[in-house]
Order: C-alpha cells, then sequence, then structure tokens
C-alpha cells in the first residue's frame, strides 16, 4: 500500500481501519485518517547546506593552515577550491540525505507546507461532502512528525480547538515514542468520543459517506 508499507504492519493499519470503523458508530461523523510521507521535498534548502558545507570548507583551510599542515603554502585558490569542495559535498549531502535536508529546515517551513497539504487533502478527499457537513480530515505527516485534524464546519464551530489539539498531541506523542499505531487509534477513538460528547451522534438513516480505506498520499522525498 505505497508508502504506509514502510511505516506499518498490515495488522497496524486494519487495527487503524477498525478504530475509524469503531469511532464511526457513535457518530453522524466521517473520520478520514490521511498519511503522507512527507508535505515537501524541501530540496530548496540543498542551497543551505552547500552555504554551510562551504563554511566548513574555508574553516577546515583555517584549521589547517594554523596547524601549518605539512608545511603547505596556502594560496587563495587553495581557499576557493576548498570552499567549493565544502559546498559540493554539502549540496550533495542534503539532496541524497532526506534526514539531514529536514534538520535545516526551519519549523515555520515545515509548518507552511504540512498545513497547505493538509488542506489540499481536504479538498481532494472531499471530505466536505457529507450531509450534515461532518467530516474530519486526520493528516498525518509522517517525516515532519506534524498532524493536523481538520473538522468540517458542522463541528468545527460545536467542539472546541483545544480538544482537536489534544488529538493530534496523542498521535504526535505515540510518533515519538515509538508508538505510532497506538498513538493513531487513540486520536481515532477519542475523535468519535468526542463527537458524541457533542451530542453529535449517529442517526437512524445514518450511511457511510466516506469510505473508510486509510489514504496514502504517497511521498515527495
Amino acid at each position: 500500500m505505497g508508502i504506509l508499507s514502510k511505516y506499518f504492519s498490515q495488522t497496524d493499519l486494519q487495527e487503524i481501519k477498525q478504530a475509524v470503523q469503531s469511532a464511526e458508530q457513535k457518530t453522524s461523523g466521517e473520520i478520514v485518517p490521511f498519511f503522507a510521507e512527507a508535505s515537501h521535498h524541501y530540496k530548496e534548502w540543498n542551497w543551505l547546506g552547500a552555504f554551510v558545507g562551504g563554511g566548513f570548507g574555508g574553516l577546515a583551510l583555517l584549521i589547517m593552515d594554523y596547524l601549518d599542515y605539512k608545511t603547505w603554502d596556502f594560496s587563495s585558490l587553495d581557499g576557493i577550491a576548498f570552499i567549493w569542495l565544502g559546498a559540493v559535498i554539502g549540496f550533495l549531502t542534503t539532496y541524497f540525505i532526506a534526514k539531514l535536508r529536514l534538520m535545516i529546515v526551519p519549523r515555520e517551513a515545515k509548518l507552511f507546507f504540512v498545513n497547505l497539504k493538509a488542506k489540499e487533502a481536504f479538498l481532494d478527499e472531499e471530505i466536505f461532502r457529507t450531509s450534515s457537513r461532518t467530516g474530519i480530515l486526520i493528516y498525518i505527516s509522517l517525516f515532519e512528525k506534524v498532524v493536523r485534524v481538520l473538522p468540517d464546519t458542522g463541528i468545527a464551530n460545536i467542539v472546541p480547538q483545544a480538544d482537536w489539539d489534544y488529538a493530534v498531541q496523542l498521535i504526535v506523542k505515540g510518533m515519538k515514542s515509538g508508538n505510532r499505531k497506538e498513538g493513531i487509534v487513540a486520536a481515532i477513538l477519542f475523535c468519535g468520543n468526542l463527537l458524541e460528547k457533542y451530542d453529535i451522534k449517529i442517526q437512524k438513516d445514518d450511511k457511510n459517506e466516506i469510505s473508510d480505506e486509510i489514504r496514502d498520499g504517497g511521498s515527495q522525498l
């Protein structure tokens, strides 16, 4: 199942799907878990990697000069060569090692792209097409370890933001502690209980308006 098989076993995915079904038995809400390996490729920051690498190249030259390395008489051309070599190494390293690239990306940039992709997923998956506008998108960006819960208009003004934030915290805590699946299941069940708490209960003529299948958003890395 795309990128999901890299992060979850089939048993894990089945338990997440069962959590969705269990939560939806209590409420008219439709819960949609959406997974993205990353919300952006962040390759613009390869140039920052080149800048940092160039700085290390220049620093290496200064240290070697200070230590009088092999009595080498350094010239300005040597300085240019060291800086360029460091820049190339920095660029290639961040280009091919995604985790290293992510380390130099500012948090604000990560949040910007996660928020953008979460909104795109909300529209692409048509979370808004439930009759009472009670859909919920749980957007999980695995690479950044950032989660967004986007409720549709029928429940966004009823359930306090603090409650949605708690659902996010359950998933993020699980991701950081190595209990990724457990955190996601807990958050889904919490959302179901939340809707029941705020009297968004299942109706007699209720039907499953959005598929319970887990969405695989693929990878941009």
